[in-house]
Parts: structure tokens; C-alpha cells; sequence
């Protein structure tokens, strides 16, 4: 590890004023040198890939590859993948001629990316590294400055990832730890963040959401999920089993995706049944169905809808279904892991969250449109008062711009002798 300077705890109070400055100027920086500064925190992560994986390996007393695996390898691509797409992602785009309103004639138009400014991360206990690190990784590409509040037990976690963001050049300021305890929590966003990017129970989500409400502040809550497997007649059903028996394993299944209840065709459910108890998968809820139907109400009954697995060899029968399913994510015939690909969003719906984390979408969630408009034009009817001839105008614009057949043949006809007119009227009133 790279001897950096310990962190000391520090006041959210404190700690918010030191972000907000920082974060002004870190937002004026190129996105070119944001991202040059992710790139060789991506090459520090590999090269305390080992140091990393123990710490987190030891929040939960789980296996150091297991981590290397499912914490570190894709916390390390999601750097190498804003460090390729966040500047495409967030460059402006510029509105020029093109379907522009023929009434909006001499108006240029550009669409910035603007950060929020300071996002309050709260991390979970169950993928300490991460997600928390993810989060505040997109945050700080788009410009925005990070309070991390870590779950209870992963603060030296924090802590080390922190390090190594500093040995980049990172200020300080731009990514501060705050204590673990939830009151940290509740004093930055009392002290006013900007968002909050809140990864956790669907109960404590409603909490962070209660106290945002006073400030309308806006967030992205990443909750808890029932997340189902659908399994059909002619699905591999060893794949199943093993699929599930994975699902069980992983992080000792605290995965907020893990499966938590089977959908199984009725004609399989018993044989399916035995197997799992043989493999030792004997916690799960068990539905079964007769029809797709029957599949779909059964899912759609949860409050949660975070995703789900459909296992059948008919892929295409499965994609059907699967764009059926209300739920932030679908897997076919796998479970868990295609989820951490890092050009694909995560989120979900009803209970389990509104917002998306990660991909595109996730990247676009850490910043807000701000648009700018320029009139090049010299002509500005708009600025003088309307009268009665002017509402036969709009009328006759309307009619011919959005009419059909001879409605708007006889609207084109009204609106050239409505523009004569209006024309006259402004010449004898100059």
C-alpha cells in the first residue's frame, strides 16, 4: 500500500464546507484529467488487488477469491469503463436546425451535463468495496464532490479505497469518509447535500427518503429484493440446481439480486424439489404454474421487483416473457453475475428502489440537464402583447402544422393570409 496520511473522523458539517469548495473547482477540470485520475486509481486497484479483497473479505468473514471476484474485478472494470464512455456519455449536445418548431426559427440550443455538486453515498454492509466505491467513482467522473458514510464495520475498508484515491492526486476534500454511524448520514443531509445515492433495506430507504422530502432532494435508492426464478419444463435442469446452489453460496447470500423464491412449471416442481434437497438448497419458497400466465402472476404479486432468472432452452419463449416482467433486470438460463457487467444499468421498481446506478443511465444519474439557449435572430414577435388577431394566427399555425388532409390544406391557406395581415398590421403600427 501506498503511505498516505490517515484520515481523521470528521464532523459532516465540517467535512460538507471543505466538499463544497473543492468540488467547485474539481467540476471546472477537464473531464479529461477527472477520468486520468480514475485510470490510475484503476492500476492501484490491481495492484492492491490482494490488500483490498482481505478487507472486504473480512467485513462478513468471507473467502478472499470470492471477493477478488465479485468486489475487486468489477469495481476495476467499472473504472476502465468510465474511463472509455464518461466523456462520451456526458459531452453536450448541440440542437440546431434539425425538427426544430418552424416558430422557434433563429434559437440554437445546447444540452450541458451539469453535476449535482456534493452526493452523500451510503454503502451497504454486504459488498462494502464495490458498490460503495462504484457509486462514488461515477460520481466524482461527472463532477460532483462525495461524502462516503460506509456501513457499520467496513469504515477501514473505506478507509483503504479512500488511500488509494488520494495517491492519485485526488484532494482530499473531493472524497471524505464520514463515520459509520447513521447519524453521520442524517447530518449531511440536514447539512444540505445535493443527492444521495443510498444503497440498502427498502425499511431504512424509506427513512433516508422521509428526511430528503423537507428539501426536495433528489436520490437514487437501491433497495431490497425478492428476486424470483422461473423455471420451465425444459429447462437444464442441473444448471438450475447449480445456478441455485450458487445463488445460496455467494457472500453467504447476502446479495440483494440472490434468488429468494422458485416459479417452477408444476410438471418439474417435484423432481426439481428433489434435487435441490440432495444439492442442499432447501430455503426457497416454491410456486408452481401451469402457463406463462400463471408464472407472471405469481412474480408480479411481490412488492419487490429488483429482477429475475428464467431457465428454458426456448430463448426465445424466454424473451418474451422476460419483456413482460416488471423488474429492473432479467437474466436467462444464469443468475447474479451478468448484473455486474459494467455498461449495464442496475435498479429497480416498486419496493425495491427508483433510479439507476452504473451504465450509461447510472452515469447520466450523477449529473442534471442544463440547457442553453441563444437567439441569433433579430426578429422577436413573442415579446409583444397578444391581442384577438394573434389567437387566429396560433390557430391557423396549429391547424396547418398538426392537422391532417383538408383541414390543414385550408389552415396553410388561412395562415399565408393571417401572416399577410399580421405583417400589415406591424407596418402600420411602426
Amino acid at each position: 500500500m501506498h503511505a498516505i496520511l490517515d484520515f481523521h473522523t470528521e464532523r459532516a458539517d465540517d467535512a460538507c464546507a471543505k466538499t463544497c469548495a473543492a468540488q467547485s473547482h474539481w467540476a471546472l477540470q477537464p473531464i479529461a484529467y477527472r477520468l486520468g485520475l480514475i485510470r490510475e486509481l484503476r492500476h492501484l486497484i490491481a495492484a492492491n488487488a490482494e490488500t483490498l479483497a482481505i478487507a472486504a473479505a473480512a467485513v462478513s468473514d468471507r473467502p478472499v477469491a470470492e471477493k477478488l471476484a465479485s468486489e475487486v474485478l468489477p469495481l476495476a472494470d467499472a473504472c476502465r469503463w468510465l474511463e472509455r464512455n464518461a466523456a462520451r456519455v456526458l459531452a453536450s449536445r448541440r440542437c440546431g436546425k434539425s425538427e426544430r418548431p418552424l416558430w422557434m426559427q433563429g434559437f440554437s440550443f445546447e444540452v450541458q451535463r451539469q453535476p449535482f455538486g456534493v452526493v452523500l453515498v451510503i454503502g451497504p454492509g454486504n459488498y462494502p468495496l464495490f458498490l460503495p466505491a462504484i457509486h462514488s467513482l461515477y460520481a466524482l467522473a461527472a463532477g460532483n464532490a462525495v461524502l462516503l458514510k460506509p456501513a457499520p464495520g467496513t469504515r477501514s475498508l473505506a478507509l483503504i479505497f479512500a488511500k488509494l484515491a488520494r495517491a492519485t492526486g485526488l484532494d482530499p476534500a473531493l472524497l471524505t469518509i464520514l463515520p459509520e454511524d447513521v447519524e453521520a448520514a442524517h447530518d449531511a443531509i440536514a447539512d444540505g447535500v445535493d443527492k444521495v445515492i443510498f444503497t440498502g433495506s427498502s425499511e431504512n430507504g424509506r427513512d433516508v427518503l422521509a428526511r430528503l422530502a423537507a428539501t426536495n432532494t433528489p436520490a437514487v435508492m437501491e433497495l431490497s429484493g425478492e428476486d424470483a426464478v422461473i423455471v420451465f419444463a425444459d429447462a437444464d435442469v442441473d444448471l438450475v440446481v447449480r445456478a441455485l446452489k450458487f445463488g445460496a453460496r455467494l457472500n453467504d447470500g447476502a446479495t440483494c439480486i440472490a434468488p429468494r423464491r422458485l416459479i417452477v412449471e408444476r410438471s418439474i416442481a417435484d423432481d426439481l424439489g428433489r434435487r435441490l434437497a440432495h444439492a442442499g438448497v432447501t430455503q426457497l419458497p416454491v410456486d408452481t404454474f401451469r402457463d406463462e400466465e400463471g408464472a407472471l402472476d405469481y412474480l408480479h404479486s411481490a412488492s419487490f421487483a429488483l429482477g429475475a432468472s428464467i431457465f428454458s432452452r426456448d430463448i426465445t419463449r424466454a424473451r418474451t416473457l422476460a419483456a413482460r416482467i416488471k423488474s429492473g433486470f432479467v437474466l436467462i438460463n444464469d443468475l447474479i453475475v451478468p448484473t455486474a457487467d459494467p455498461r449495464m444499468p442496475f435498479g429497480g421498481v416498486k419496493a425495491s428502489g427508483f433510479g439507476s446506478t452504473r451504465g450509461n443511465e447510472g452515469l447520466l444519474e450523477m449529473t442534471f440537464p442544463h440547457v442553453v439557449a441563444v437567439n441569433r435572430g433579430n426578429s422577436r414577435p413573442h415579446l409583444d402583447e397578444t391581442g384577438a388577431d394573434d389567437a387566429r394566427l396560433f390557430a391557423s399555425y396549429i391547424r396547418a402544422s398538426h392537422g391532417r388532409g383538408r383541414q390543414r390544406f385550408d389552415a396553410i391557406v388561412d395562415l399565408v393570409r393571417e401572416l399577410i395581415d399580421a405583417i400589415k398590421r406591424r407596418k402600420a403600427n411602426s
